[in-house]
């Protein structure tokens, strides 16, 4: 991937001369920005219990600095929600630029590295949260540091929105905030996580825009049984019960549902794809032929959790003591369903599979609503169609269906057209480590994202 450095500074097609005449000096930037996603890691704000405050205050006195003025919100004790705003001339209806905070927790052990420093090892920068989700919002911030001290001249207002919460579902964050302070944030259009900016090698693939994406809702296997002495085994123990339940609940994967949004994707994605895969692809809208399309892409993760609704068992509890069968265990399955997907049919559905009345199936009600999906036009696209053109000339700009649940949800229930966007290129195992040890992205990527995100902020606001 060549350095952002060294590709045209042209401006993209549709951007006014007074907008292309700002075009920041990258290489400070890129190193201002490097320092900013440095300092966002290094503080602790794993969830739980959250703690963002700390990253907020200095969020704030760091743009108090370059005269934007913030406002922080405090949802909870130590859970804070920062706003700021670049104004326009109010011609048009304001644009949110929002990223999440709190990160998942670590396991320390694991990693190669601390995780709370940043550490540039081999060409990539390593931190939790470097991708998911403070490099969105260390790019967010420099965006708004860059229109205020080049005085780009702009139609809409420019907000940012820190949040706390949102790997817990946003109740501290997204939801309060639009239940509390809905004028602070309100906007005709916002730009979020969720996308995917896909590199192959040293190419980039395609460009997903998130319009559409997954629901996440947790489901509960309780498995129960006769307790007893383990030296005398017996058939209804519930562990082995238990056991039997978490496969037939996850295997076979469930089948192949095309969304629009999916429909549209693969039909993009595919003649840029080796031909197995391309042919695979193109089977995918024919019923008779989706099952064996979908093993075709079962190698790659993302692509074959888009085809359906998954299943992935995450937590396992039973048993007190190594000589005693206990009485119940129990098993957590984490559940993403295709837009569409009524909680309680998927739950009658796991049951089915199940088909064992000592399992108890039961599921905790999503915290995210169930979002309309975004048309795959207007601003947003377009804007990020005109700089892909510039910064990645060729690539296709696709739209997306993410597999994991964003505040999008929320957004898009409010009237807030919200689109999502990895301004980052990444490799399909890079973007897999988020949530796992060893996250990670190409110091080239981070430096990509920030003109990219800079330039389609400029495109949709600026005049």
């Amino acid at each position: 991937m060549p350095p952002p450095e060294s590709r045209s500074t042209a401006r993209p097609a549709g951007a006014t001369q007074s907008t292309a005449s700002r075009e920041p000096q990258w290489p400070e930037g890129i190193s201002e920005c490097r320092r900013i996603l440095e300092g966002l890691i290094a503080i602790d704000t794993s969830n739980p219990p959250g703690r963002e405050m700390e990253a907020v205050r200095s969020i704030e006195a760091l743009l108090a600095r370059e005269g934007i003025a913030g406002r922080t919100f405090e949802a909870a004790p130590g859970r804070g929600n920062f706003v700021a705003r670049v104004a326009g001339t109010g011609a048009k209806r304001p644009l949110l630029l929002l990223g999440h905070l709190d990160v998942v927790g670590v396991e320390r052990a694991e990693w190669a590295s601390d995780p709370f420093r940043m550490e540039e090892r081999d060409g990539f920068l390593y931190g939790r949260g470097v991708i998911d989700d403070k490099g969105m919002v260390a790019v967010e911030i420099m965006t708004l540091i860059l229109l205020k001290r080049l005085g780009v001249p702009l139609e809409r207002d420019v907000i940012l929105l820190a949040e706390c919460d949102e790997e817990s579902g946003g109740q501290h964050g997204m939801a309060w905030m639009l239940e509390h302070h809905r004028d602070a944030i309100d906007a005709e259009y916002a730009i979020n996580e969720g996308g995917r900016t896909e590199l192959e090698g040293e190419s980039f693939a395609w460009i997903g825009v998130q319009n559409s994406e997954k629901r996440g809702v947790t489901y509960t296997l309780t498995a129960t049984g006769v307790a007893g002495h383990a030296s005398m085994p017996r058939p209804d123990n519930c562990i082995v019960g238990l056991a039997r339940a978490i496969l037939h609940a996850s295997d076979p994967p469930f089948p192949v549902e095309l969304t629009p949004t999916t429909r549209a994707f693969f039909r993009a994605i595919a003649p840029g794809q080796p031909r197995a895969i391309r042919e695979a692809m193109e089977r995918l809208e024919d019923p008779a032929a989706a099952p064996q399309a979908g093993e075709a892409l079962a190698d790659d993760f993302m692509l074959s959790a888009m085809l359906r609704n998954t299943v992935s068992p995450t937590i396992v509890k039973g048993g007190f003591r190594a000589n005693v069968i206990p009485a119940s265990a129990e098993a957590t399955l984490n559940c993403r369903l295709l837009p569409g997907t009524d909680p309680e049919e998927f739950r009658r559905a796991l049951d089915a599979r199940i088909a064992d009345p000592s399992v108890r199936v039961s599921f905790t009600p999503p915290k995210r609503p169930e979002a309309p999906s975004m048309p795959f036009d207007g601003p947003v696209v377009d804007a990020v169609r005109e700089v892909a053109a510039r910064l990645m000339p060729g690539t296709p700009v696709v739209p997306f269906l993410s597999t994991g649940a964003t505040d999008s949800a929320q957004l898009r229930s409010a009237g807030i057209s919200s689109y999502g966007l990895l301004p980052f290129p990444l490799t399909t195992e890079d973007a897999a480590r988020m949530h796992g040890n060893d996250e990670r992205m190409p110091v080239e990527s981070l430096a990509m994202g920030l003109r990219f995100l800079y330039g389609v902020t400029a495109a949709i606001a600026g005049r």
